[in-house]
């Protein structure tokens, strides 16, 4: 009878270390694959930070799509939004136009803690305290099971085109925030929030 339960507890012991070890093999570090410079047409992407997880890859994805004009793609990593679908439909057109980002620089990508984030607006003097906060009302608002904040510090040039016409924001360097996450519904990250500059 004991050594019937000692092998019992043997084959436990070992079924348990197995499935652990599978488990810690499956989450592979993850490693940025994509592109650090892209010429299209004269238009510049250039990446002189990368990014460090799934969430940051998003948004640098977000930036290089405007660039090499891929607005299918860059529609898939923005959340299923009404104002996406009109900002993605907007940044088409303008770009058929002749109004479009020449270049973007990203110099650093970070993934912000929510204090942080908190920190960074008060610092900046944000004029509404309300908005140190806008991260907690996409969370619920879009049921998010996993999110970050992910934070870019970039330098744009625009087109002639769109210079001329009076761009909303202009030439410059720019700090950008995100919220990326992952919804219920969907087990990608996708952008949910653009923040302001």
């Amino acid at each position: 009878m004991k050594k019937t339960l000692t092998s019992i507890a043997i084959i436990i012991v070992l079924t348990s270390l197995i499935a652990c070890t599978q488990i810690g093999e499956s989450q592979e570090p993850y490693i940025y694959n994509g592109q650090t410079e892209v010429n299209v047409d004269g238009r510049i992407f250039k990446l002189e930070d990368l990014p460090k997880n799934m969430a940051e890859e998003t948004v640098v994805n977000s930036f290089l799509y405007s660039i090499v004009a891929d607005f299918d793609s860059k529609s898939e990593i923005l959340a299923d939004i009404e104002s996406h679908k009109i900002s993605i439909r907007n940044e088409e057109k303008g770009f058929n136009d002749g109004l479009y980002i020449k270049s973007y620089t990203i110099h650093e990508i970070s993934t912000l803690s929510e204090n942080e984030y908190n920190q960074e607006k008060l610092e900046n003097s944000e004029p509404n305290p309300l908005y140190y906060y806008e991260w907690q009302k996409i969370v619920e608002k879009y049921n998010l099971k996993e999110y970050e904040i992910i934070n870019v510090n970039f330098t744009q040039v625009h087109s002639e085109t769109s210079i001329k016409l009076g761009s909303q924001w202009g030439d410059g360097t720019y700090n950008r925030s995100f919220i990326v996450g992952k919804s219920s519904n969907d087990n990608n990250f996708k952008i949910y929030d653009f923040g302001m500059m």
